[in-house]
């Protein structure tokens, strides 16, 4: 008898492909953070419901086309090089890298295995963020173009995992304003890069067929303490003055990611008989992301 698909079993890696949907290889196999928490590879709805005006029920089922997808959520280390390998367009072509996974589960259990290969995946938005004694997370949903099953990772080598330290919202690294602190207190932060992907299909075919880069979108929060009553908080949002986000995930080695051109979206001033200092949720709105290390 088959076994449970059980928990903590579970391995995954991932290639950057040649070209969309080349899918996993026998080279090039690249380590993801020790830390994934979550791995979740899926498939839109695969039939509409027809009616006709003869009966309630549903006459047909008709069949959709394959819209796979492919969530992933970890913890950053240093060497970490998915981010950038997703986010950041080629600049030979201004394109996104299409990237392949490999992806384990009941690791132990030999027959009882299922391998998920998953190929032509492009990311549509990634998800940073920490706050106070908690690590980084990255959140990222892709697009993917195919999603085949195995019995087996024949083929396919798993890399050496990452050692780099795990990145962490209090320990080393650093969030800056113009190079300069946001508030005397920066409570957390959480930034969402959205790639704007649209997905194609072509008549005749239930397989996805092209994901295109569309607008780019870059949007986030930080909580801030309203350092002298929030007036010049308040002020800057009005005045509208550009600023750069700089956000070190560590120490040496440790990502780094820069927001360029922001601005503050809104303000709301909250004079409350909390206890609390004055405090707010800031939202800013940038132009265009960058990456290296620290």
């Amino acid at each position: 008898m088959a076994s449970l698909g059980l928990p903590f079993q579970g391995k995954i890696w991932y290639y950057v492909e040649s070209a969309y949907g080349s899918g996993p290889s026998s080279v090039g196999e690249l380590p993801i953070s020790v830390k994934v928490v979550d791995a979740k590879p899926g498939v839109g709805d695969k039939h509409k419901k027809l009616r006709g005006i003869d009966k309630r029920e549903a006459c047909y089922l008709l069949e959709q086309c394959n819209d796979f997808t492919f969530h992933l959520e970890y913890i950053p280390q240093v060497g970490d090089t998915l981010f950038e390998d997703v986010n950041i367009s080629d600049p030979s072509d201004c394109r996104l890298e299409t990237v392949a996974f490999v992806l384990v589960t009941n690791d132990c259990l030999g027959a009882d295995q299922s391998i998920y290969l998953i190929s032509g995946a492009k990311v549509k938005t990634t998800r940073v963020s920490a706050s106070h004694n908690t690590e980084y997370m990255y959140v990222m949903d892709f697009s993917v173009e195919s999603i085949v099953t195995a019995s087996s990772p024949t083929g396919y080598s798993e890399p050496a995992a990452l050692t780099g330290d795990i990145c962490a919202f209090n320990v080393a690294g650093s969030i800056t304003k113009d190079g300069g602190d946001f508030a005397y207190i920066l409570n957390s932060i959480d930034v969402t890069i959205d790639q704007g992907i649209k997905d194609y299909w072509d008549h005749d075919s239930l397989e996805k067929q092209f994901a295109i880069e569309g607008e780019f979108n870059v949007e986030g929060s930080v909580d801030i303490s309203l350092d002298e009553g929030g007036a010049m908080h308040f002020a800057e949002v009005l005045a509208q003055d550009d600023f750069t986000i700089v956000l070190n995930l560590g120490a040496a080695g440790a990502p780094k990611i820069t927001i360029n051109n922001c601005k503050w979206k809104n303000s709301s001033i909250d004079v409350n008989i909390s206890g609390e200092d004055m405090k707010e949720s800031a939202p800013f709105t940038g132009k265009t992301i960058s990456y290296a290390t620290v």
